[in-house]
């Protein structure tokens, strides 16, 4: 499978596989003067420092999970990135699961009407789905992702080291997603998966790599036809809207991609 895959959206840019994520974030960051790394405590333990260039740093922390895509957390980010001093030329890079680079993803968005951001997703649901296709968002009390924006980062960097850190239930959650795409369009995932465990895909890095660069394959084509979700791009949907009001009911207890189980068996 291709060591990056392209993305065609409101601005080109690419999903590159990466053996080493902060060499990649350093030469991608390199002539900026700010750079925001939007994480969670426990995960900026994992990030420590970072260096690029003469660029400055500013970590804000965020709570984790659905908890981190609420609209204080937004407010909090803003209020960061003003304090900071960050102007148009500054970048924003959410380092996590899907909530924090929605999050992240958001705040970029919306702060001085839009600045460049990264996204470096820390699970199999983040780098196949929530971090490609450059829709950013937050909850509200009445539902998910009810307030959001399109806003594609400049790249997004996927170690596929971070899954390491995965329990075997975040690893097995997060392959909903890759399945939802082996449904979609790829039937080749579903024959790739067809007979296997948890523990020997774990086992196996090139079939890991395989399943995540075709999912992120599947992805890019539907979004690059339909950024906006005009008529086609509905399609990675599949499984999410029963799943999301799964997800909430559950007030989070379950993960994403087991909800997106349940939309889809539904």
């Amino acid at each position: 499978m291709p060591h990056k895959i392209s993305v065609h959206a409101e601005r080109d840019y690419e999903v590159l596989f990466t053996q080493d994520w902060k060499v990649s974030l350093s030469e991608l960051i390199s002539e900026r003067s700010r750079c925001a790394v939007v994480v969670t405590q426990a995960m900026r333990e994992q990030v420590g420092n970072l260096e690029a260039g003469d660029c400055e740093f500013t970590y804000c922390i965020v709570p984790d999970g659905e908890e981190g895509k609420s609209p204080q957390v937004l407010l909090q980010l803003w209020d960061w990135l003003a304090a900071a001093g960050f102007t148009r030329s500054d970048i924003v890079v959410g380092i996590g699961g899907g909530a924090i680079t929605d999050i992240a993803g958001f705040a970029a968005a919306t702060y001085l009407r839009g600045i460049d951001w990264v996204a470096i997703p820390t699970s199999i649901a983040g780098a196949v789905d929530a971090a490609i296709g450059g829709k950013t968002g937050a909850n509200l009390d009445y539902g998910k992702n009810l307030v959001g924006s399109f806003h594609s980062p400049i790249a997004v960097l996927v170690d596929l080291a971070w899954f390491e850190t995965l329990s075997d239930r975040d690893f097995a959650a997060g392959f909903a997603e890759v399945i939802k795409c082996g449904f979609i369009s790829d039937g080749e995932i579903l024959t790739l998966l067809k007979g296997q465990t948890v523990g020997a895909i774990r086992k196996d890095s090139a079939l890991l790599l395989d399943l995540v660069s075709r999912s992120v394959q599947v992805k890019a084509v539907v979004v690059g036809s339909d950024f906006k979700e005009s008529f086609n791009r509905e399609i990675l949907n599949y499984g999410h809207t029963f799943g999301h009001a799964v997800e909430k009911h559950s007030s989070y207890q379950l993960r994403h991609g087991e909800c997106v189980s349940i939309g889809m068996a539904f």
